[in-house]
C-alpha cells in the first residue's frame, strides 16, 4: 500500500530549516506512515513544474514553512498556494502552516485563518535548541496523527485527544440517552463532518421530535473518537428560562462568552455585526465543531419574516460561516433559517426530521413498558403520528397508570387540533391532569412547566417558599420533606 504523501512548500532560502523538519518526518517515513516530497526530489532534466503539480495532486497533507521569504515568493504565492487552497476546499487536503521566522503573517488573509504551528504562530527560530527540537517533534507527531486515518490502524487511535480547554459543551441541555429511529440522521451528520463542502447543517423540526437528543447522541459518539479531528468543540443552547413573547431577543451573552472562550482579548469591542464577524474568524481559524441548539427564540415567528435571525451579531456569524467554514456548524431549530437560504444546496444543508416510523415507535413503546399485540401498538403509534415526545409521554403514562396496557389508550383525552404545535403531547398531559387532580404531583407538573430545561434546586425552593402561589403551589405548602421526595419520585 502506498503511504500518504506529505508535500513540503518552502523558500529555498529556508532550506536548512526544511532539512531539519525532514529529519524528524523521516522517522515516520521509515516506518511506512508517510511519504515525503519536496522539490529536491525532482531529477535533472525533468519537467519540474509538472512534477510539483503531480505531487500536490496526490498529497494528503501540505506543510508550509512560513517566513518573509516564503510570503514574497512569486512562484509559491501564484502557483502552489492557489492549487493547495483549491484542493483543501474541494477535497479536504489538510494544510499545516509552520511559522519559521518572525514575519507579518497576520496580515495575510488566507494564512491568518489557519491553525498555525508552533502554537499561536510563535516563530520556531526564536527557541533554544531544545525548544526547536521539541517543536519539530510535536509537528511531526501531529502530522502523523492527521494522516493516520488513511493508514490501517484501529479507529480509536486515529485522532489526538483534545484537552478539556478545547471543549465547551456544558451549555447544551441534557437529554434522554436512549435514541430511537435516527440511524440515517446520525450517518448523515458523520458524512457532513467529513465533507468539506458542507459548512452548516440545520436540523429542523417542531418541539419534541428529538433534535437535541439526536445531536447529543452524535456528540457522544464523536467524543469516543476524540471528535474525529476537530480542533475546537463549542456548544450553546438559546433556550432561556422564563422566556416570554415580546421579550427582547439577544445573543449578546452567547457571543461575549464565545469570543472570550476562543481567546478574544476584547470580547466587548465593536458593534454587534463586528463581534459576529470576529467570532466567525475565530471559529474558522481552527477546524471547529460549533453547535447552536434551539435557535428559534432568536428567529422571527411571523410569516412575513419567518425564520429570519433577529440578533445582528448572530446573523453575521451564521452568514459568515455559511460562506466559509473549514469545520462544521450544527443548528437545531423549529424554523428554517431564512438568513442562509441562498446557501442551501451548496454549503448549507437543511434537514427536516421526520416523525418516528411505525416500527421504531413500537420499539419505543415496548422499551417504556407498554404491552399488547403488535397491531395494537402500531395503531397507537399511528394515532399519535409517531411524534417522539408524545410517544414518550404516552408510554410512560400507560406504564404507570394502566400497567402498560396499550388498549387503555382510549382513555386518553381527546386529540387537540394543534398537532403541529404539540397537540399530541398536550393530549397525554391532559390525561395526567385528570389522573392527578387535587394531588400535589399536579402542582409539581405545573411548576416544572415554567422551565424549558432541567430546573435548578434553588429555583424550585423559591417557588415553594411561603406564601403559596394560588393555582401553582397551593397543594405543596403542607408537604413534609418525606412527602415532597415521595411526590417527586412518583
Amino acid at each position: 500500500m502506498t503511504s500518504p504523501t506529505v508535500f513540503i512548500s518552502y523558500s529555498h532560502k529556508d532550506e536548512a530549516w526544511k532539512d531539519r523538519l525532514v529529519t524528524h518526518l523521516s522517522v515516520l517515513q521509515q516506518e511506512g506512515i508517510l511519504d515525503l516530497w519536496d522539490d529536491r526530489r525532482i531529477g535533472a532534466g525533468a519537467d519540474w513544474y509538472q512534477k510539483i503539480e503531480e505531487a500536490i495532486a496526490r498529497a494528503s497533507v501540505a506543510v508550509l514553512l512560513v517566513s518573509a521569504d516564503f510570503l514574497t515568493s512569486k512562484f509559491i504565492l501564484s502557483k502552489e498556494i492557489p492549487r493547495l487552497l483549491e484542493r483543501r476546499d474541494k477535497e479536504g487536503l489538510r494544510i499545516f502552516p509552520v511559522i519559521l521566522k518572525p514575519c507579518a503573517w497576520k496580515h495575510v488573509k488566507w494564512l491568518a485563518r489557519m491553525n498555525l504551528r508552533p502554537k499561536d504562530g510563535r516563530p520556531t527560530q526564536g527557541g533554544s535548541e531544545f525548544q526547536i527540537e521539541t517543536d519539530l517533534t510535536a509537528i511531526a507527531e501531529e502530522i502523523a496523527a492527521i494522516i493516520w486515518p488513511t493508514v490501517e490502524i484501529p479507529e480509536s487511535e486515529r485522532y489526538i485527544p483534545l484537552g478539556p480547554e478545547k471543549i465547551s459543551l456544558a451549555k447544551l441541555p441534557s437529554t434522554n440517552p436512549e435514541l430511537f429511529g435516527r440511524d440515517k440522521e446520525l450517518e448523515r451528520l458523520d458524512e457532513v463532518w467529513d465533507n468539506t463542502e458542507t459548512n452548516i447543517i440545520c436540523l429542523v423540526a417542531w418541539g419534541g421530535v428529538g433534535k437535541t437528543a439526536l445531536v447529543n447522541t452524535w456528540l457522544s459518539r464523536m467524543r469516543l473518537d476524540n471528535f474525529r479531528g476537530a480542533e475546537r468543540v463549542f456548544g450553546w443552547s438559546f433556550y432561556s428560562q422564563g422566556a416570554a413573547e415580546g421579550k427582547q431577543a439577544s445573543a449578546d451573552q452567547f457571543i461575549a462568552s464565545a469570543l472570550k472562550w476562543f481567546g478574544d482579548l476584547e470580547p466587548d469591542a465593536g458593534s454587534p455585526w463586528e463581534k459576529g464577524e470576529r467570532l466567525a474568524e475565530f471559529v474558522r481559524n481552527q477546524k471547529t465543531l460549533l453547535i447552536l441548539d434551539g435557535l428559534e427564540p432568536l428567529q422571527h415567528p411571523f410569516r412575513e419574516e419567518e425564520g429570519r435571525i433577529m440578533d445582528p451579531g448572530l446573523q453575521s456569524l451564521v452568514r459568515e460561516l455559511a460562506n466559509y467554514n473549514p469545520g462544521l456548524c450544527v443548528i437545531t431549530t423549529r424554523l428554517d433559517v431564512d438568513d442562509i437560504k441562498d446557501f442551501r444546496g451548496t454549503s448549507v444543508e437543511n434537514k427536516h426530521l421526520e416523525y418516528l416510523s411505525d416500527e421504531v415507535g413500537m420499539d419505543l413503546l415496548k422499551h417504556l413498558g407498554v404491552k399488547g399485540a403488535d397491531d395494537e401498538l402500531k395503531q397507537a403509534v399511528r394515532e399519535f403520528d409517531g411524534h417522539a415526545l408524545a410517544m414518550m409521554l404516552l408510554g410512560t403514562y400507560l406504564s404507570i397508570v394502566y400497567k402498560g396496557d396499550v388498549r387503555k389508550r382510549d382513555r386518553i383525552a381527546t386529540l387537540t387540533k394543534e398537532n403541529k404545535y404539540g397537540g399530541h403531547a398536550r393530549r397525554v398531559m391532559e390525561s395526567y391532569e385528570v389522573w392527578l387532580k387535587d394531588q400535589p404531583e399536579l402542582d409539581i407538573l405545573r411548576m416544572m412547566g415554567l422551565f424549558d430545561r432541567p430546573a435548578e434546586g434553588g429555583a424550585i425552593e423559591v417557588l415553594r417558599a411561603v406564601p403559596p402561589i394560588k393555582g401553582l403551589t397551593t397543594k405543596l405548602k403542607d408537604l413534609s420533606h418525606e412527602d415532597w421526595r415521595f411526590a417527586l419520585n412518583l
